[in-house]
């Protein structure tokens, strides 16, 4: 699946990967690491591995419901 700006809240998978949340809010991965690090965005850890829940996404970039861009 391809995850862009445009893809709706309720078609992202429940866990993204850096860049796809990155793609989706329009911003860089370096971004999104930043907020996991000051505690903006939760990240969940798999080893190196980090994943974004899409819940805590769409929380910090203001967007709700089903709909992608509010």
């Amino acid at each position: 699946m391809t995850i862009t700006r445009s893809t709706p809240l309720s078609d992202l998978p429940e866990l993204l990967r850096v860049p796809e949340a990155a793609q989706w809010a329009d911003v860089s991965a370096g971004c999104i690491y930043e907020a996991i690090r000051q505690g903006q965005l939760r990240g969940v850890r798999f080893g190196r591995l980090v994943r974004v829940p899409r819940e805590s996404l769409a929380a910090l970039v203001g967007r709700n419901g089903s709909n992608g861009h509010a």
